[in-house]
């Protein structure tokens, strides 16, 4: 595996990390609200922070098979 490689690689992992961490922080501010509305577009924010780390970790895994495909 290249150098560009296991950079991308990290720089993924480091990214879905960052959207997790966030997520997380968001969660423990929405505890703390009185209003519903808000807290329910909050936890939309979540799922979709969720999700992105999630698409981020299979990217990631793609760029390994892709170049082990290529050797």
């Amino acid at each position: 595996m290249t150098r560009a490689v296991r950079s991308l690689r990290k720089t993924l992992d480091t990214v879905a990390a960052d959207n997790q961490s966030a997520a997380l922080d968001v969660m423990r501010a929405i505890e703390q609200l009185d209003d519903e509305v808000l807290s329910q577009r909050l936890v939309s924010v979540v799922h979709r922070l969720n999700q992105d780390a999630e698409v981020l970790r299979h990217a990631r895994d793609g760029v390994h098979d892709a170049m082990i495909k290529l050797a």
